[in-house]
């Protein structure tokens, strides 16, 4: 019999947790986006609208990391609870938060890329919109 260390504390993963990595991590994010009008852009979308789909969008990713899905989760909710309530500032920060952390999730090879890179700039557009907010 021989004996084989498995990382540093002998474990050897299991072939749940190794499909878990595979198919990676969802998290469910309530969002109930008001129905637009066919001819509505993205450059027309509001704050507040512009954060509901990025929600959606960050729910959908999928990721293989837990600690970096707790993350998305946290920063996204207080991103929706600051663009809710109106603390620009606050919400300017989370979403540049945000689209830190999905820049690292591609960078890392722990999210999809294409679905990475669309999420952050959705992120970097809320965060402009937040901008143009506290100057008004």
């Amino acid at each position: 019999m021989s004996h084989h260390t498995y990382g540093a504390h002998g474990f050897r993963p299991s072939f749940a947790s190794l499909s878990a990595l595979d198919f990676g991590l969802r998290v469910r994010i309530e969002a109930r986006p008001r129905q637009r009008t066919i001819f509505s852009g993205a450059e027309n979308l509001s704050a507040q609208e512009l954060t509901s789909e990025l929600a959606v969008t960050v729910s959908r990713l999928r990721v293989r990391s837990f600690a970096l899905r707790g993350q998305l989760e946290q920063v996204t909710a207080a991103l929706m609870v600051n663009v809710r309530c109106g603390f620009w500032p606050l919400a300017r920060r989370a979403a540049l938060a945000l689209a830190g952390l999905l820049a690292q999730a591609r960078k890392r090879g722990l999210a999809d890329a294409e679905l990475s890179v669309r999420a952050a700039n959705g992120a970097l557009r809320v965060a402009e919109l937040c901008s143009k907010a506290v100057c008004q």
